[in-house]
């Protein structure tokens, strides 16, 4: 391992020991609590206390310790163990670990290369080279220096091609788990080892005369981007403006309307996404002339964008480029010739931006920058790897915790209060200590922090990293009390619902701290723990050390008369997982009825000329979750492109002059959930949502080795079909030997990659993999179906995308199963397609908007009626996104509210019973809870949840919800199963 020395080994010992003297000493909470010291434990409890005052404060969940650094005692402390999603608070950590690795001075070069030679007329017979090092703050400016020194060489021409080579990292250019519809906002922004201008552009969108389209710039390398234009310039002053840029395009479109005058007010353009709107750049004039609207948008493909940008810089200096020259990705081979370079900032200027800034590029670009040099692989994984060894060996981190990605975007981050404060007292002893508290934004001074604790003790006092996104806030860092003390604290927050509340108590608690130890007198009750019917069964195994990392939110309730069993935080928002689908398909239950059934509708246009038809076919959806083809159901009897087949040969048709035509119309937004993520889009529980969709969306690929070792593997892909493309590199390995295979879809395009190996004695398997574009595929799956039934298509016949045009001739309509059999599957086996076709029906039919929007709009209505708390987040249907938050509370009170609709009965038998069926069918076998406990089960990634019903043993039927989050290697599986008998096991019956 390669590593940059930055101490004497006899110092780094004696660091060492010093830190290990720390994390030796460092307790929990202290041992004996000074009344000064009480007072501010007191008080921080206080505040806690107070936010369940505040409606929309009392869901959020707060941990937090304080830690004397000059005393090394903990001072008060809460929730200090159990690990929260963190946001930007995960950037202190490749912070230290950059400190730690390399010198202050250390650079990040970009090289300019030439391959060929250049004529005496200054003609390069050949390409120029451009490769990056991992400089995240590349300037154009700094590729226009390296195009004029080409220049200064005599290169007038260049006959060849731009090649831009970004092999110093691998090729993921996004984090684990971060959301498809943050994308295009530079705070998501792709990562690469070739990067300018932050790989992003700016939009520029100014009025020109009413009833025009304003016009549109977009810098640097316009021509990089495509711009569609469909705003208009109006009368006034109002701006209305949509800027986007489609998924996996590099295209922008502008929407909507722009003023013509400037009213002296900043105005947004609105995005696509979940947009962070701190991070959106907005300008505007302070002149009354509209000066224009202008945005950030990132770019695909970071090195191409660069070489488009040294492309421009080329022409600028005076250098031309022949017709045919292209920007290509290559790389450098030893063969080219070095003929520039610029360098980066040094580290701590890059390390200065990214902490006061909370830069994610920096932070990302770092990680991969920690794995390329110091572990010889340029990848996330590799960088982590290298930050994970600094924390444990260096910073003296506890287990428990962890880290995908550097920046903090990804929700698959936890840590806890307690592992920050450790790495702050770590930092605090470190020879780069004072560089690294230097880095940290300062309240009311600069950063993020700089509007934030002006006129109080904390300005200028409390240096401190923030971290901020939906439901999530934190704030980690130093600050002197008023007596000269010197505290690092760390307040951590999950299931925020309005973040002005989690800023308000951050404040409160930063300006406590630098107040201390001039604090009032608390206004605490002393109030004794409440203690509830099942406390003594319950606590035991919440309490379990096992657990001490999870949040837990608990609610039990007695259906028959109303009374709490149990609470433990069943007012905090959570993430909920499956559990999501209890609201859908109660929803669906009451606003369409068990009895709904799907629809799909062909229909025909033209004439019928004997057996030809002069037209189109036209397959128009409705969100039918059960349409398949022959072999591929899933559970569900709906109709299928076979019986469509049959019944149109039925007409007499076999031949078809026209175009087979997919209406999808009935849905109008993106085929992905708010806050899903990139990285699942190969995955079969995470397919695109349409209107009109086949075989919920997917392919079944069957697999199995091939006949000896060398040989490849043997695939059937169901359907036969030619709509995706299978790339079959895989090769069968020898017996007993590791599987390897991988497969995947090519993100935006259906085409299926398979890598790897099976050893020879593998009994063979299947996966289902999502397709692009699932209306396209059902409409060609019809045409193929056609034509092996003997029915001929014009050579100029496609398959397309369009709306069912007046005056066509309906042929037929089928429909799928009842509503009743369709939530029983969806709420059996958390089929998340199932929940979001239901969710954007029920957007449909009760609000004419076929949108996740539509569909959460009628389930909040819905929730309304029932009396259960508003005071939530819902933006899907399935429990996908982790933006959802529920608290244990709402859901017991859905259950129990449920009970007086109608269709209760089709709700309640939807639910899967212990020990019998669906997702509960090999759990809590041979106990109380088996053939007894009906219950809904949610689970992804530090998320688990089971909520539903139970009898008790003196027959007294309960409402119950179980919600974990965070991080534990014990099983939540077995937590849940304990508390799930222990009440089938409740009596309040006592021994005489």
């Amino acid at each position: 391992m390669k590593r940059a020395t930055l101490i004497g080994t006899k110092v780094a010992s004696c660091f060492i020991v010093l830190l290990l003297f720390i994390s030796w000493t460092l307790p929990v909470v202290a041992q004996e609590q000074a009344p000064a010291d009480k007072r501010l434990a007191d008080t921080l409890r206080q505040y806690v206390e107070e936010l369940k005052d505040e409606t929309d404060a009392a869901g959020m969940v707060v941990g937090y310790e304080v830690y004397s650094l000059d005393r090394q005692q903990t001072l008060a402390a809460m929730y200090e163990k159990k690990t929260f999603v963190p946001a930007s608070t995960m950037k202190t950590l490749v912070t230290a670990t950059a400190l730690d690795r390399w010198p202050s001075d250390q650079r990040f070069p970009t090289k300019l290369y030439i391959d060929g030679q250049v004529t005496k007329g200054g003609v390069l017979r050949g390409d120029i080279v451009l490769k990056g090092y991992g400089d995240p703050v590349l300037t154009p400016e700094q590729l226009r220096k390296l195009a004029r020194s080409l220049a200064e060489r005599g290169v007038r021409r260049i006959n060849g091609n731009i090649v831009v080579d970004d092999s110093y990292f691998d090729a993921q250019r996004l984090g684990p788990r971060w959301m498809w519809d943050d994308e295009p906002y530079a705070y998501s922004a792709q990562i690469s080892a070739l990067t300018v201008n932050k790989n992003t552009v700016d939009v520029l969108v100014e009025p020109t005369k009413p009833g025009k389209k304003p016009k549109v710039s977009i810098t640097p390398a316009p021509d990089y981007v495509k711009v569609i234009n469909r705003a208009t310039t109006v009368e006034g002053s109002e701006d209305d403006l949509t800027v986007e840029r489609p998924r996996l395009k590099n295209e922008i479109v502008v929407s909507g309307t722009i003023g013509v005058q400037y009213d002296g007010r900043l105005t947004k353009a609105h995005g696509s996404g979940m947009e962070n709107t701190d991070q959106i750049t907005e300008y505007r004039s302070s002149r009354k002339a509209h000066q224009g609207v202008q945005v950030t948008r990132t770019v695909e493909n970071p090195a191409l964008f660069a070489g488009h940008v040294l492309r421009e810089n080329l022409k600028e200096v005076g250098i031309a480029l022949h017709p045919r020259s292209k920007v290509a990705v290559g790389k450098v081979n030893g063969s080219q010739k070095l003929v520039a370079e610029t360098a980066s900032p040094t580290l701590d200027a890059i390390l200065r931006e990214l902490m006061k800034d909370s830069d994610n590029l920096i932070a990302e670009t770092l990680v991969k920058q920690l794995g390329a040099r110091e572990q010889e692989e340029g990848s996330t994984e590799a960088g982590l790897a290298e930050i994970a060894a600094f924390a444990k060996d260096v910073a003296g981190l506890d287990s428990g915790y962890v880290q995908k990605d550097g920046s903090g975007l990804s929700r698959l981050n936890v840590i806890s209060p307690h592992h920050l404060v450790q790495l702050l007292v770590s930092m605090d002893a470190h020879p780069a200590g004072e560089r690294f508290r230097s880095f940290l934004p300062v309240a009311g001074v600069d950063g993020t922090l700089q509007n934030r604790m002006v006129g109080t003790a904390a300005e200028g006092n409390v240096q401190a990293k923030t971290g901020s996104m939906s439901g999530v806030n934190a704030l980690a860092g130093y600050v002197k009390t008023g007596d000269g003390e010197r505290l690092a604290f760390s307040i951590m927050m999950n299931g925020v619902y309005k973040s002005e509340h989690a800023l308000d108590m951050q404040d409160r608690i930063a300006v406590a701290l630098a107040s201390y130890p001039d604090l009032p007198e608390p206004d605490l009750p002393s109030e004794e723990p409440t203690t509830y019917p099942l406390s003594a069964v319950f606590d035991p195994i919440l309490d379990d050390e096992r657990y001490a990392g999870v949040i837990q939110g608990v609610a039990v309730r007695s259906l028959e008369s109303g009374k709490t069993l149990y609470e433990r935080n069943a007012h905090t928002l959570m993430t909920p997982a499956s559990n999501t689908q209890l609201f859908t398909s109660a929803t669906a239950l009451a606003q369409l009825g068990p009895d709904y059934r799907f629809r799909t509708e062909v229909y025909r246009t033209g004439r019928m000329r004997g057996h030809v038809l002069h037209g189109d076919l036209i397959i128009k959806g409705y969100g039918d979750p059960t349409l398949t083809t022959e072999g591929m159901s899933r559970g569900l009897d709906g109709p299928t492109v076979e019986e469509m087949v049959e019944e149109i040969r039925d007409l007499g048709i076999r031949q078809i002059k026209g175009d087979i035509v997919v209406d999808e119309s009935a849905f109008a937004d993106h085929v992905y959930g708010p806050g899903w993520v990139w990285d699942k889009e190969s995955d079969d529980d995470q397919p695109q949502i349409t209107a009109l969709s086949a075989n919920q969306g997917t392919v079944r690929l069957e697999y199995e080795p091939g006949d000896k070792p060398g040989d490849g593997i043997d695939l059937k892909l169901t359907p036969d079909t030619t709509y995706v493309q299978v790339i079959d590199e895989a090769v069968t390995g020898v017996a007993s030997s590791k599987p390897t295979l991988q497969v995947k879809r090519e993100r935006g395009f259906n085409v299926i990659r398979l890598t790897g190996s099976l050893p020879c004695d593998f009994d063979g398997a299947s996966l289902q993999i999502p397709v692009e574009n699932p209306a396209l595929y059902t409409g060609q799956i019809l045409r193929e179906r056609l034509q092996e039934r003997g029915v001929r298509f014009h050579p100029n016949s496609e398959v397309r995308a369009g709306e069912l045009p007046d005056g066509a001739e309906l042929v037929q309509t089928y429909w799928s199963p009842p509503l009743s059999e369709i939530v029983r599957f969806l709420n059996h086996y958390n089929d998340n397609y199932v929940a979001e076709m239901i969710l954007k029906t029920i957007g449909f039919e009760t609000g004419g908007e076929g949108t996740f929007a539509g569909g959460v709009k009628a389930v909040d209505a819905y929730r309304e009626t029932l009396g259960i708390a508003s005071r939530w987040d819902m933006l899907d249907g399935s429990g996908l996104t982790r933006y959802n938050l529920f608290s244990a509370d709402q859901i017991v009170s859905l259950l129990q509210a449920v009970r007086e609709e109608p269709s209760f009965r089709h709700f309640f038998d939807s639910l899967p019973v212990a020990g019998e069926e669906g997702a509960l069918r090999r759990r809590m076998q041979g106990t109380e809870a088996e053939h007894n406990v009906k219950g809904k089960v949610g689970a992804f990634t530090h998320v688990r949840a089971l909520s539903g019903y139970v009898k008790t043993r003196d027959g007294e039927w309960l409402a119950y919800a179980i919600l974990t989050n965070g991080f534990t290697e014990a099983s939540l599986i077995e937590m849940e199963d304990r508390l799930a008998v222990a009440m089938a096991e409740f009596t309040t019956n006592k021994p005489r």
